[in-house]
């Protein structure tokens, strides 16, 4: 049980050194700052954004290679936006290089917010997140069950915002408990706390800071590149682990249309095997 344990453990340590390189802003536009908000905290597996106006309708495809001789990934994802850029409805699905469906999500707004549906066929587990608003429409907090054969995790987020309705810290607590063949509970309980705070710079997200109950503190630092056309072209962020870099991203946007959305980009994790993860999308407009 161990061995299926330690990566549920270690999920609050990881859970923002995945592929996602999201432009979170904190402006003095209140609405806007609740769409950001939002779209960054549902985390979509495999996300690049940068800030989305008009779009309609967003199909993505995402093939992730990691090596010049290893096995790549594929992504086939679709996004529904409001008219105000806020995520409404995402399919995300992840195939194999043998074309077999080995992951998905399908976030979807419901009555008290949004729900996410996860299914992650190789650890054969299921999820289901609870995204819960309040009257300004902000998610306040989100309630994660994972159930697997043998362990059942739950994970409850709250999230804090400061007058402007940016996004400035994240609690998380978690539990594991084990369960025998019959589904019944063995006893055996193991629990857990993380804090994020997340801190601006230039009305940009520039660091967040993680905290663990078992005293650990790491970090990451986001820098932001323009060209002359004020349209965002490069994200880097670095991911620190007791003060050393254990990861350093680059994310290039590379093409843009005539509203200056772009269209195609690449990133990198430079200290991977040269893991590089291209994306292509169409877009449809209000």
């Amino acid at each position: 049980m161990q061995k299926r344990i330690l990566p549920f453990l270690l999920t609050p340590c990881l859970s923002l050194m995945s592929i996602n390189a999201i432009a979170l802003t904190c402006s003095e536009n209140l609405a806007q700052n609740t769409v950001e908000a939002n779209n960054y905290i549902f985390q979509i597996l495999d996300y690049i954004d940068s800030p989305a106006k008009g779009i309609k309708q967003d199909i993505r495809t995402s093939t992730t290679q990691l090596g010049s001789d290893a096995n790549s990934t594929t992504v086939k994802h679709s996004l529904e936006y409001d008219s105000n850029g806020l995520i409404m409805q995402s399919y995300y699905d992840l195939y194999s290089d043998k074309g077999i469906l080995v992951y998905s999500e399908h976030l979807q707004k419901n009555k008290s917010g949004w729900e996410n549906i996860i299914e992650d066929v190789e650890d054969k587990t299921n999820s289901i997140i609870q995204f819960n608003t309040d009257e300004q429409g902000k998610i306040v907090f989100s309630l994660q069950t994972k159930k697997a054969v043998d362990f059942v995790f739950i994970e409850r987020d709250n999230y804090v915002y400061d007058d402007n309705h940016c996004l400035i810290n994240k609690n998380v607590q978690w539990q594991l408990k084990e369960i025998d063949e019959n589904g019944k509970y063995t006893g055996t309980d193991q629990k857990g706390t993380s804090s994020y705070t997340f801190a601006y710079r230039d009305q940009q997200l520039a660091n967040v800071l993680y905290q663990f109950s078992n005293n650990m503190k790491n970090e990451s630092d986001f820098s932001y590149h323009y060209d002359d056309n004020h349209r965002l072209t490069t994200i880097e962020s670095s991911y620190l682990s007791a003060g050393k870099e254990a990861a350093h991203y680059v994310t290039k946007f590379l093409t843009f249309n005539e509203k200056n959305e772009w269209l195609t980009a690449i990133k990198n994790k430079n200290n991977q095997g040269d893991k590089q993860t291209s994306v292509t999308r169409e877009l449809t407009y209000y």
